[in-house]
């Protein structure tokens, strides 16, 4: 369908970090110009996002891994270790924040 794109909040996201805007600009045009440039030549990628999980893009197979502490600040422990004895895929999107990111890949081979 047609969905509408929203202007990103350079503003807003560069109040919650104390940086300035120039540098929230800077530093997102430079990582989607990464990711475009290294999607554009098929390359495996392992984009971090401090605090939250790794996003793996490897071939056509796209898939998000959390951190632990990330999902338990979202859902709470008690819910978190519920769902995670309820549906057995929740424990494999789960990893640790010392886990080496290429050794979440099938190649082994990451730009991250």
């Amino acid at each position: 369908g047609n969905k509408e794109l929203q202007p990103f909040k350079y503003s807003k996201v560069a109040a919650a970090a104390s940086v300035s805007r120039q540098k929230v600009e800077g530093c997102i045009q430079g990582t989607t110009s990464l990711l475009s440039h290294c999607l554009g030549k098929g390359e495996n990628i392992a984009l971090v996002l401090r605090d939250v999980g790794v996003l793996l893009i490897e071939g056509v197979r796209v898939q998000m891994k959390f951190f632990y502490n990330f999902l338990e600040r979202i859902l709470g422990k008690e819910t978190l270790e519920k769902a995670g004895l309820k549906v057995l895929q929740l424990l494999d999107t789960v990893v640790s924040q010392v886990v080496p990111v290429a050794s979440l890949t099938f190649s082994g081979r990451v730009i991250i």
